[in-house]
């Protein structure tokens, strides 16, 4: 794994590999020199030069034997790049599968989340459309595709049907299932209607920057005023709020990377803009001990997203792209499970 911190916000870099090197090429930022002489052979890695191509930065990494393919993610929150550098040698077809410690980690629970449910409705639509059933449609989608296509991995919904699930208890379900991720489903809303605001969006858990994501995780967060006991999450005060953070930290790497997958298949696929990647603090994601998100899918409150998300096409077409993100994921955590267990 190698992290690259950037002074100004950027697009992924374009990549390559030739010659057992694998080039890394930026556009209109500045590269820290002190990144090459201060660099130390480290796995994969042999050695890192910074060369300049029209002005722009290209970073040139010098792999030793054994590189197999890689992967690069940019996130745009924390504004740094992650190159994720895999090991033929210790690809799952060269282990053994067998081992307890390999099945200990195996990615073959998927837990998926419908937001809302029963007598919480969620954001209502401009066209009536009740967020609780697009969440709905859009998981079991989801879940359908994942059982057809990835015959190998358990699916396990917090709620299957119109019921009401407290939000402590949908990450009861996740861990006690023994989840690999958790994805909760919902869609957004402004309290204006109808209003221009459109697109689909990934939240990861970490206190809210901006007043927006701050709003939209108090609203998602109000149906604890529905639940038998409100008071369960009093203890959850600001402070408390970022130590639980922390301690989700050794799970954001993997959120981050599945995040960014998602916002990429997004832009490729979907018919509404894709938003990005923020952070907030949902209270559903909390209590999931595994790498989590929390999608808003679009925009009730828009006319074009309400159609979109209303419809039967739309919600296959954003469980198709969070499929494609899930398998592309799916590689990405067992590498990287591989490579820590390996060491």
């Amino acid at each position: 794994m190698l992290r690259l911190g950037t002074k100004r916000p950027l697009r992924e870099p374009a990549s390559s590999v030739k010659d057992n090197k694998l080039y890394l090429f930026f556009s209109n930022v500045t590269v820290d020199n002190s990144l090459a002489s201060n660099f130390k052979a480290s796995g994969l890695i042999q050695d890192l030069q910074i060369k300049y191509v029209n002005g722009n930065p290209q970073l040139e990494l010098e792999l030793k034997d054994g590189f197999d393919n890689f992967e690069v993610f940019y996130d745009e929150e924390i504004n740094e790049i992650l190159v994720s550098i895999h090991n033929k040698y210790l690809k799952t077809e060269n282990l053994n599968l067998d081992s307890d410690e390999i099945k200990k980690w195996q990615f073959d629970v998927i837990v998926i989340d419908a937001g809302h449910g029963g007598k919480d409705p969620g954001a209502i639509g401009i066209n009536g459309l009740k967020e609780k059933d697009v969440n709905l449609g859009i998981a079991k989608e989801l879940g359908e595709l994942i059982k057809s296509n990835l015959k190998d991995v358990k699916v396990v919904y917090t709620r299957s049907s119109d019921q009401f699930v407290e939000l402590y208890k949908r990450g009861k379900i996740a861990n006690e299932n023994k989840g690999n991720l958790f994805i909760s489903i919902h869609c957004n809303s402004t309290p204006k209607k109808p209003s221009n605001a459109s697109g689909i969006e990934v939240y990861l858990l970490r206190p809210g920057r901006t007043k927006e994501a701050i709003d939209i995780a108090a609203f998602e967060n109000s149906v604890i005023s529905l639940e038998e006991d409100p008071n369960r999450y009093q203890k959850l005060t600001d402070e408390n709020f970022i130590l639980v953070s922390m301690a989700h930290a050794s799970n954001m790497r993997y959120s981050e990377s599945f995040a960014d997958m998602l916002d990429t298949e997004w832009k490729k696929q979907i018919k509404i803009p894709a938003r990005g990647i923020k952070q907030a603090g949902f209270l559903v994601l909390v209590g999931a001990s595994m790498p989590s998100v929390l999608i808003e899918t679009g925009f009730l409150s828009n006319k074009n997203d309400a159609k979109y998300l209303g419809s039967k096409s739309g919600q296959k077409e954003i469980a198709s792209s969070i499929f494609d993100a899930i398998s592309k994921y799916r590689k990405y955590y067992e590498n990287s499970i591989i490579n820590e267990i390996s060491r």
